[in-house]
């Protein structure tokens, strides 16, 4: 065996031993070269990589040994009739004395860089063009014919080794999306067997949802609280469908909406003739939610003449219609919710206390939508599919800066307000990217507000505010505050203190 051949076996050896743990492109382009250089004794070597569809060939790895200003060392744009485009097209090796080629596009660049020589191989596995690896030289071409077979034996290992460089990066990130969609899949399996249509993923929204499937199965009073849009109709419903009642239909009654002399007769009924109009008997929602569920909202709005009335309903289950002397017994379910805070108006004698105690058997509150900020993504991409399906539009495409202003924004119409700002960006928008201008364009920001909801102080006291309406005021214990908080008592008293919390405004 001559040494020529003793050299290309041991130079596929030494390739082989370099390259067989190598997990990243650096890595791997670093052995090659340290690998090469003494054997093709270069000044400058690349490796460039096909893409298909591209316009650019992308490099494997920054090329090493001299430096040619003004190419760029991510990318090189398929010109044709370059070296590699000819090597590539060709399928073959391509040695160019470039002094005597001035007419090739990259030749001005190589000559200013004071590389004369080069040769160009195409890296092919399997019958697939990968790229093409190119090694210069500064002055003479300092190879034999032997060394520039070699060159040619040895890029049939390099395709080789690069392909399996680029299968494994495509797994890697077949790996990583498929861990993404597991994720999502199993919050989406998760969200599909709560409670209906209750997206979240924030600690605050898995504690009411075990507050949901305890009460559900109860015939237990309800109090839900929670600013406006937040969902408590939702919530109410959901309790309905959770429980032995869910085969009846739910009966919701918009105490707001009601005018204040008829809010009687539609809660009771009344008899024919027992007020100007009243040409018939009429049902009242009490008899039509027997045995099912009535959701009382806006509860707060009620007069206090109709509170009493809806208290004795309460405690004796028994109630008469307006004009009407016969008493009718009801087996009804009393979900209440409100946007006030009930025990503010008791303490201003406009809403009754004894009301309220017996309204709040289990209070419930629903977070705004500025305290459960890691839900909000969730959200979009519920709403946008919703929308999307609704209007018979395209999905727009949210960046991430659209997300995030999105998450910084304070909502004070809470989901009601998202759902409306995601259906007019998708008549606007559809099929397009959404910004953070556009975002910012659309909702109303408030830059004093969201200095100030967005300190340390002000997230801390909500939180903590939240967890003592769970615990109704309740601060030590197993079941208080500071075991849910998992700090010490006496460090939560301190910080209500600091914060101005007065627990005993939780209490019921």
């Amino acid at each position: 065996m001559s040494i020529v051949e003793l050299q290309k076996y041991q130079t596929i050896l030494n390739i082989n031993n370099a390259i067989f743990n190598q997990r990243t492109r650096d890595g791997l382009f670093h052995e090659i070269t340290t690998v090469l250089e003494p054997v093709f004794r270069f000044d400058r070597i690349s490796i460039l990589i096909n893409q298909p569809g591209e316009d650019s060939w992308h490099y494997f790895s920054p090329a090493r040994g001299i430096t040619i200003p003004g190419l760029p060392s991510d990318k090189l744009p398929i010109t044709k009739g370059m070296i590699p485009y000819k090597a590539m097209s060709e399928k073959r090796t391509i040695t160019v004395d470039i002094s005597n080629e001035p007419q090739l596009p990259e030749a001005k660049s190589l000559l200013e860089a004071g590389l004369v020589w080069m040769i160009c191989t195409p890296l092919i596995n399997r019958d697939q063009i990968i790229g093409s690896v190119q090694i210069s030289y500064k002055g003479h071409l300092p190879l034999s014919r032997d060394e520039i077979d070699l060159f040619e034996k040895v890029s049939q290992q390099l395709a080789l080794a690069i392909d399996n460089m680029l299968a494994y990066e495509k797994l890697e990130t077949l790996k990583d999306t498929l861990a993404e969609e597991k994720s999502y899949l199993k919050k989406k399996i998760d969200t599909l067997a709560q409670p209906e249509d209750i997206i979240y993923a924030s600690s605050l929204m898995s504690h009411l949802i075990d507050d949901i499937r305890n009460v559900a199965s109860t015939d237990a009073t309800v109090l839900i609280t929670g600013e406006t849009g937040t969902g408590k109709d939702l919530i109410a419903r959901n309790i309905h469908k959770l429980s032995k009642r869910s085969h009846n239909t739910f009966i919701k009654v918009n105490c707001a909406a009601l005018v204040p002399t008829l809010i009687e007769s539609e809660l009771f009924g009344h008899e024919k003739g027992a007020f100007t109009g009243a040409t018939a008997r009429k049902i009242g929602r009490f008899e039509i939610a027997n045995d099912s569920t009535l959701f009382l909202d806006e509860i707060s709005e009620l007069p206090l003449n109709t509170q009493a009335k809806l208290l004795q309903v309460l405690q004796e289950r028994k109630f008469e219609r307006v004009g009407g002397s016969k008493t009718l017994s009801t087996n009804v379910r009393i979900i209440a919710a409100s946007n006030q805070e009930l025990n503010r108006l008791v303490k201003e004698k406009n809403f009754r206390d004894d009301l309220y105690y017996r309204l709040s058997t289990f209070p419930i509150h629903v977070p705004a939508l500025r305290d459960r900020k890691e839900d909000i993504s969730l959200l979009v991409d519920h709403f946008v599919r919703k929308s999307c399906s609704e209007l018979n539009r395209i999905p727009p495409h949210f960046d991430k800066d659209a997300i995030e202003a999105l998450m910084h924004y304070h909502w004070p119409g809470n989901i009601r307000e998202l759902e409306n700002f995601i259906e007019k960006t998708i008549i606007l928008k559809s099929n397009k990217p959404v910004t953070e201008k556009d975002v910012r364009s659309t909702l109303l920001f408030s830059d004093e507000y969201e200095k100030e909801v967005s300190t340390l102080e002000e997230a801390e006291k909500r939180h903590i505010e939240n967890v003592l309406r769970k615990t109704r005021g309740v601060v030590s214990g197993k079941n208080g505050a500071a075991k849910l908080l998992g700090v010490k008592r006496p460090t939560l008293q301190y910080r209500m203190k600091k914060l101005g919390i007065n627990p005993s405004d939780y209490k019921t």
